[in-house]
């Protein structure tokens, strides 16, 4: 299994304070959560676990640290935004063909 590891940008004290300033800004809650449940199609809003980078640092480092650019997300919905960070590779499993013999 491979993960990908963090940018250091991640571990900075600067980060730790925006992403605590944004987690409370949100109320602790997934701002997709809450976006369907106001659109009248959510029911159970989640915890936010992650802040999302709207504009993702590699594109505009400039904007890491900008609250205007930070979205609280619950898991499944930061799944939603990036895939491909998520994705695990799954164990091969072995495929089973079923066969039926027809008795003539």
């Amino acid at each position: 299994m491979s993960y990908k590891k963090s940018l250091p940008f991640y571990h900075t004290a600067a980060w730790k304070k925006v992403r605590a300033l944004a987690l409370t800004r949100d109320g602790g809650m997934c701002q997709d959560c809450m976006d369907r449940l106001r659109a009248g199609y959510g029911i159970h809003p989640r915890r936010a676990e992650m802040v999302h980078h709207i504009i993702p640092v590699k594109e505009r480092p400039d904007l890491a640290l900008e609250m205007s650019n930070l979205r609280s997300l619950c898991h499944e919905c930061h799944e939603r935004e990036h895939p491909e960070k998520h994705r695990r590779e799954q164990p091969e499993t072995p495929s089973r063909h079923r066969m039926r013999v027809i008795k003539v």
